[in-house]
């Protein structure tokens, strides 16, 4: 494995400590240099400067010191996807590198693009809802950026952002929840209504464009403008909570009302998992989201909820190129993947259902 890979494949704090339905949850902080154009409209000498500028005030900050730090125009393609696969950078930073930097610290709990839509997306995440610890970790970074670069500010508006919808506090926090009771209930696309109704926005697994899969669903404020960032986080903390109720709530129905159909297809997908030699990203996914359940459910030993999500991760078509350090058409994908839930999977005790 080359160094990229050893840097994606290092072990994340964020894969390790779980709790049931939520798989993770983000902030996010966009800001621009008020002395360069919004990186659509600024010329390459100018995005130039901006990631000079930046990556000098980011790599004096101590956690950031000493860190990754990747020209993304040296990646490769699939390197580049790996890293939207693992939530490190966005879909949309790894279409234009001529003048972009990633950095990620080693534990992959903070993540910073230089030149994506804005001059500066700041992230920070944890495998719970402890908002505060993230809310305290990214401001005090910002503070940090703020002190020692212009950026783009105004007294009614707040921070100016490139897209329209980030003004304000330029802040976007966001969860990643489990919710396959919901699915399985057919409650979600009702749930999904009324949380956009309540103004927040609902997105696949890998964030904006993408579908949902193996019963993954982001939740994310759409607001920045008008509210303050605890105001933001509050009301996300309550929407997640109640959508944590109900999700709980519909395990219950599943074991009291379809306990054999449970039972069935819990087995079902293990039984794949160990045996299979083809598999697709999508079953895979939804496999592996029946193993999350039965481990939440005491089927499964929870200390396997860790380990489930960093073999979701590793299954992912662009990082099974990085492990193989080569291009893999579809159909390899497919086979590399069986290959690798296969050899974890047969280490993973047996079912007990209750």
């Amino acid at each position: 494995m080359n160094d990229f890979g050893k840097k994606l494949f290092q072990d994340s704090k964020l894969a390790k400590e779980t709790i049931p339905v939520v798989v993770s949850s983000r902030i996010r902080l966009a800001r621009n240099l008020a002395d360069f154009k919004f990186v659509k409209y600024a010329c390459r000498g100018d995005l130039h400067a901006v990631s000079e500028k930046c990556e000098k005030v980011l790599s004096s900050y101590p956690i950031l010191a000493n860190n990754t730090v990747f020209n993304m125009c040296d990646l490769l393609d699939y390197e580049k996807l790996s890293l939207v696969e693992r939530h490190l950078c966005s879909q949309e930073f790894i279409m234009e590198t001529n003048e972009s930097k990633l950095f990620f610290t080693d534990d992959h709990l903070t993540s910073i693009m230089i030149n994506e839509e804005d001059h500066l997306r700041m992230q920070v995440f944890r495998s719970d809802l402890n908002f505060k610890a993230m809310f305290d970790k990214i401001n005090a970074i910002d503070d940090h950026v703020s002190e020692n670069l212009n950026i783009a500010f105004d007294r009614r508006y707040g921070f100016l952002t490139a897209c329209p919808t980030n003004v304000g506090t330029g802040m976007r926090a966001s969860v990643m929840l489990h919710l396959p009771a919901l699915v399985i209930t057919k409650q979600i696309g009702n749930l999904i209504m009324a949380v956009q109704k309540l103004g927040f926005v609902v997105r696949g697994l890998f964030g904006e464009g993408s579908e949902a899969q193996g019963s993954f669903f982001q939740i994310s404020n759409q607001q920045t403008l008008g509210l303050s960032e605890i105001d933001i986080l509050s009301r996300l903390t309550q929407i997640i909570k109640s959508i944590i109720d109900y999700e709980l709530n519909a395990r219950e129905i599943v074991k009291k009302e379809r306990i054999i159909w449970l039972y069935d297809n819990i087995g079902r997908a293990l039984g794949i998992l160990r045996g299979c030699y083809c598999l697709t990203s999508i079953d895979a996914m939804n496999c592996i989201s029946l193993m999350m359940l039965a481990t939440d459910l005491g089927y499964l030993p929870n200390i396997l909820r860790g380990d489930l999500n960093q073999v979701m991760m590793k299954i992912q078509n662009s990082h099974m190129q990085v492990l193989e350090n080569r291009t893999l058409n579809a159909n390899e994908c497919d086979v590399k993947r069986a290959e690798i839930l296969r050899e974890f999977f047969a280490a993973v005790p047996n079912l007990k259902f209750d």
